[in-house]
């Protein structure tokens, strides 16, 4: 019986894209880690950079600690760190000395597996972060084929990207990744056997969200289709939009003659204690969602859809939604349809916003948007359309950025630019350079995690 082997998602993106990345303490991670560790998962999506910073400025919790405890209680399952290769925690341009560093810390912790997303799928950007992840110590590098429907994201686009990935001798493992629930049945077809053909022997692994109601009927596709390896999540952190349930999806591995190694009971076990968590912190669990064709007209994945709606009620400004929604179909155009993924969608949603909010468009325009017209996240995928692009280049911040060179300092230099002592460890400095000092103070203050939950 051919086997199929899952990556967990439930602590990293079912968080995120359920509980707005806020609502799992190390405590609670802790709570479940024996039984996740013997579930028998070929690896566990842990944490990110939001995650990280989520850390410290919302549970007043070391990230770095919370790697090390969740690494030791489940030694038998990788623990993996995502990252887009350009920044750390925040949404600005990071040197190659801090990406290095990044990179060493979270190994030196216990993450064994790094997967990275690159909107413009860059592959000098990508090479060089499988460089850096395999010279400290990351057993797996994975890269994503970020999923996107627009005029130049076709067939041939999806092709060249394969092919270059793959050719990087750093990479072990592409895995197909469709943050905005956009795939179908039908797409999953044709995409995934071009891909498969060209891979040159290295795994494909799949990734999708339930936000559009298509998920699972995707991942039985793609199972059809070859692929053996899915991310998938453990209820309450299922399904809405997060991935799939693992449980719905063992239930029709038979209908297509597989099966998995993965321990139910231990699953039920984990399942029962976040239920536990959910009811007790006042978080609602995932449900199974009706087809949506809105989704696929904004692409905003799942988990932002929570955060804007929480951003917008915080300034009184909720009713506005609707109308968010539909300036981010407009903003992504006029950018040349950069893909909706970290950091690019949250870009395109913060001017999506801008423009709602201040009743003009681009009146304001956020320094990351100005960034990414600049090419600090990569070439736009299409051009951009005239008349913003000289809105933009007419601000006085961006004529500040054209004459910005991108320096490559050393850590020495960082520190010395960033009031950091060099008696700070590299924990503490990369903390203290992403974030505002009064954070990773209020941390420090609140001393080691809590490692009970009851």
């Amino acid at each position: 019986m051919r086997e199929i082997r899952f990556v967990d998602t439930t602590l990293r993106d079912g968080n995120q894209s359920l509980w707005d990345a806020t609502g799992l303490t190390t405590a609670m991670i802790l709570k479940v880690a024996k039984d996740l560790n013997r579930a028998g998962f070929k690896a566990i999506d842990f944490t990110s950079s939001i995650h990280i910073g989520v850390s410290v400025k919302y549970h007043k919790e070391n990230p770095f600690e919370k790697i090390r405890l969740a690494s030791q209680a489940m030694p038998d399952t990788p623990l993996s760190f995502g990252t887009t290769g350009r920044r750390f925690i925040g949404f600005i341009w990071s040197p190659d000395a801090i990406m290095e560093l990044v990179m060493r810390t979270v190994a030196a912790n216990g993450i064994r597996r790094v997967w990275l997303i690159d909107a413009a799928h860059d592959i000098d950007v990508i090479s060089k972060n499988a460089r850096m992840a395999k010279q400290a110590g990351i057993e797996e590098f994975v890269v994503a084929l970020s999923y996107s429907i627009s005029p130049v994201h076709t067939d041939d686009y999806y092709l060249e990207k394969t092919k270059e990935i793959v050719a990087c001798p750093d990479v072990n493992t592409v895995y197909l990744k469709d943050q905005g629930g956009l795939l179908t049945p039908d797409r999953v077809k044709t995409l995934v056997p071009l891909i498969q053909a060209n891979l040159e022997g290295k795994p494909l692994e799949i990734h999708t969200h339930c936000s559009a109601g298509l998920g699972p009927e995707v991942y039985m596709e793609a199972i059809r289709q070859g692929v053996d390896i899915l991310h998938t999540a453990i209820p309450p952190l299922a399904d809405g939009t997060s991935q799939p349930s693992i449980f719905e999806l063992m239930d029709k591995l038979g209908e297509l003659g597989c099966g998995t190694q993965l321990d139910g009971d231990a699953l039920k076990a984990v399942s029962e204690q976040l239920y536990r968590i959910a009811e007790k912190e006042g978080r609602k669990p995932g449900e199974p969602v009706d087809y949506d064709p809105a989704y696929y007209e904004h692409q905003v994945p799942g988990g932002m859809v929570s955060t804007l709606r929480r951003q917008l009620a915080e300034g009184g400004m909720e009713h506005k939604l609707p109308e968010v929604m539909e300036e981010i179909k407009r903003v992504r155009a006029d950018l040349g349809y950069p893909i909706m993924v970290t950091p690019l969608s949250q870009f395109v949603a913060t001017q999506a916003s801008t423009n709602v909010i201040s009743g003009k468009r681009y009146k304001m325009v956020p320094d990351g948007v100005i960034q990414y017209v600049l090419g600090y996240f990569g070439d736009p995928p299409a051009p951009v359309d005239p008349k913003v692009l000289d809105r933009i280049h007419e601000l006085d911040k961006t004529k500040k950025m054209v004459k910005e060179e991108r320096p490559q300092p050393t850590l020495a230099e960082l520190r010395k630019t960033h009031d950091i002592s060099s008696n700070v460890s590299d924990e503490e400095f990369l903390l203290r350079y992403s974030l505002k000092q009064n954070e990773v103070e209020e941390m420090l203050a609140a001393g080691p995690a809590n490692t009970e939950y009851s």
